[in-house]
């Protein structure tokens, strides 16, 4: 494989996008082919943001709390955190190219838009960046998804997770299958067992990537 492929691996929490980005990457490497996993809940400054000014900018959230701070729709938290949060994650997407432009394989665990998407769900002031993340996209996009159930099943099962409810999943749902629908993305229903779920992955990236008809 000459070109740099990028992946990414999308869908609201509970879906099985680490675990399953983490099973592909081992496959890619069986193929011989170098591959690296960046997981986009991680930060390259926003986080040293947030912890020199963040009391100031989300006054009144209780950081003990697993339910997650939702801020007023145009209070200055509402309207500040998301482009911050946009920027640092462009940033994280073009220097992550850069950085790993001799390898053959990108995968991103999660994407720019995931975090508008989750920005949206949790009452964050977001559409006028709508243009911007919806244009930033991977080779490949790959949407893992579940009934709301299952997801707040596994996300009730990890203990210490952020417990998001009903009508936030249920917003990033949406939005993850509106994406999926103007982009072409495959959509994979994790529901069913991993190894099958996991399987029809790879049988997809066979065909995108690997047959030569397809190129």
């Amino acid at each position: 494989m000459e070109k740099k492929i990028t992946i990414a691996f999308l869908g609201v929490d509970g879906t099985g996008k680490s675990t399953h980005a983490e099973k592909i990457g081992s496959w890619f490497k069986e193929k011989e082919l170098k591959c690296i996993i960046i997981p986009f809940h991680k930060w390259m400054f926003a986080d040293i943001l947030k912890r020199r000014v963040g009391k100031y900018v989300d006054s009144g959230r209780n950081r003990d709390s697993l339910k997650p701070y939702t801020p007023a729709k145009y209070s200055f938290s509402a309207l500040l955190k998301p482009p911050v949060a946009l920027l640092d994650n462009i940033l994280m997407f073009y220097y992550s190219k850069w950085k790993y432009r001799d390898y053959n394989i990108i995968i991103f665990d999660r994407f720019v838009c995931a975090t508008l998407i989750k920005s949206k769900a949790l009452n964050y002031h977001v559409e006028w960046l709508r243009p911007i993340w919806k244009n930033i996209r991977t080779d490949i996009g790959l949407l893992l998804d579940a009934p709301l159930e299952k997801s707040m099943e596994t996300i009730d099962y990890r203990g210490n997770h952020i417990l998001y409810n009903s009508d936030q999943l249920s917003c990033e749902r949406k939005e993850y299958l509106e994406i999926a629908k103007e982009n072409g993305y495959p959509i994979f229903n994790t529901s069913k067992p991993f190894e099958i779920v996991n399987e029809e992955i790879k049988k997809y990236l066979v065909e995108n990537l690997f047959n030569s008809s397809k190129r």
